[in-house]
């Protein structure tokens, strides 16, 4: 349930625009202005299904205030209000500011939505058969595999057998140059290299224009221990493997099949540890049957580009971030083989290093972010003192960078992408009338404040980490997949 606070701050920006409405339209539906649709987590006693989920909010994103009221019963105060969220602070549809509904949290916010509200909106979407209690969820296409016990090491190796090939090339792996993991010797960091996560993407772009590249992404990590239990080690390689429209369409019918074993993954839940392998294991059922698929369809013959981030041996916390272009495709703008330059610089690395501890941050980062929009977000010590123009304008950067509509890997530099969350956490310390609730939902680690975990999918020690900005593309995914 969201909290009541919450809702009122949003309540206070809608209901100006909410009063000139009139109340007595052709609907008659509404509810208390504060009441809550979930009841400890439940919706008219009954757990919600992603599926269900899903197609209440394309009905609140996709409808206009006339079809709210006359096709849906709701009163005109309550389409209206419903609206004018999507809207944004300018109160215009179709501008830079507009929020969409990702989640049942945004939309239970909203004046006058309530239970009564969401059993029209879902009933409507049952009844024209928009529940696709098949569809494939955000636990189905980006998957966080769950930590092994000690002694357990099932996770999927490097040098898995996959499509022509070890999964992710030792030669490869070699080309980073530099340590990965600061508690492993360098001759020993390939063959401890395990698969901590998997994503699925449909539309990979390498400009806001340009055409999508159907690809999966592969995450990989170092175990450690973490105050004696299995945990990772700072430092990630990403596998970004690109596949043609007619494989990428056969993987999608697999990952379709596979609904029926992920039984755990249908409640809607926020993004994060796999239900399904939490509660079977990765050499259950389904572990088992996305090893087979997964490695079926990624490996040397179709790999296209790593990135890394590494940690180095110093007193306070420093990270080089980087990649290779390994497969050039034209068609989709890859280029061939080579280092991948950071955007806004003719470097092909980048260094972050903090000054900082805890949730505040000092961050010095070479070269510096390519946006000027967001260097004064740096610092967290910066925040009180700025103006509150100056806060929204970096608040403004930090969720653009979180949003995939606006921004793509290849139009902002690999720092910025990073350290968005820290800066937009780090301003609504600072101002709170800066929390928003756009944002798809995902699980949020006790680590998520602290400045050192630069994580974006994976894991900070033993702790699950799942940014804004992974949830928001995942979301994307699962509503480009859709089939109703």
């Amino acid at each position: 349930m969201l909290p009541r606070s919450l809702s009122s701050l949003l309540a206070t920006s809608l209901l100006v625009a909410a009063t000139a409405s009139c109340v007595d339209g052709s609907g008659t539906i509404e509810d208390g202005a504060d009441e809550a649709i979930l009841a400890d987590g439940k919706a008219d006693g009954q757990t919600l299904t992603e599926a269900e989920v899903f197609a209440v909010l394309r009905l609140a994103n996709g409808s206009d205030a006339s079809a709210l009221s006359h096709d849906y019963a709701l009163t005109a105060r309550v389409a209206r209000n419903i609206v004018d969220y999507r809207a944004g602070a300018d109160g215009t549809l179709g501008t830079a500011d507009d929020q969409a509904y990702d989640s049942l949290a945004e939309l239970d916010a909203v004046p006058y939505v309530g239970p009564k509200a969401f059993r029209s909106l879902l009933d409507h979407a049952q009844g024209a058969d928009q529940v696709d209690l098949g569809m494939l969820g955000r636990h189905d296409v980006s998957v966080l595999f769950p930590l092994p016990a000690a002694g357990n090491d099932v996770l999927w190796p490097a040098s898995a057998a996959a499509r022509g090939g070890a999964l992710l090339p030792a030669d490869l792996f070699a080309k980073i140059g530099a340590s990965l993991a600061r508690e492993i010797p360098d001759d020993q960091e390939y063959a401890a290299l395990r698969v901590v996560g998997l994503r699925i993407d449909p539309c990979f772009k390498t400009s806001l224009g340009g055409a999508c590249q159907p690809q999966v992404r592969l995450i990989f990590q170092t175990l450690g221990q973490t105050l004696g239990s299995p945990g990772t080690n700072d430092g990630a390689v990403h596998a970004l493997y690109n596949l043609d429209d007619a494989d990428f369409a056969a993987l999608v019918s697999s990952l379709r099949d596979l609904v029926a074993k992920a039984p755990e993954n249908r409640a809607d839940a926020p993004l994060g540890v796999s239900p399904a392998l939490a509660r079977q294991g990765i050499e259950g059922a389904y572990g088992k049957a996305l090893r087979t698929l997964i490695l079926g369809h990624v490996g040397p013959s179709n790999l296209a580009r790593m990135t890394f981030m590494t940690r180095t041996d110093s007193r306070e916390g420093t990270w080089t971030l980087g990649g290779f272009h390994v497969q050039a495709r034209a068609a989709t703008g890859f280029p061939a083989p080579g280092p991948i330059k950071i955007v806004g610089s003719t470097r092909t690395l980048q260094t972050i290093s903090n000054a900082s501890f805890g949730a505040m941050f000092t961050y010095d980062m070479t070269p510096t972010f390519a946006d000027a929009a967001g260097r004064p977000g740096a610092s967290s010590f910066n925040f009180p003192a700025m103006s509150a123009l100056d806060r929204r304008k970096v608040m403004t950067w930090a969720r653009t960078q979180q949003n995939p509509a606006l921004v793509v890997p290849d139009t902002t530099d690999c720092g910025s992408c990073h350290l968005a969350g820290h800066v937009r956490g780090g301003l609504e310390a600072a101002d709170a009338t800066l929390i928003t609730l756009d944002g798809a939902p995902r699980f949020l680690g006790g680590s998520e404040k602290i400045s050192d975990n630069l994580r974006t999918f994976g894991y900070f020690g033993r702790d699950p980490q799942v940014t804004a900005r992974t949830a928001n593309e995942t979301a994307a995914v699962v509503a480009a997949l859709a089939r109703r």
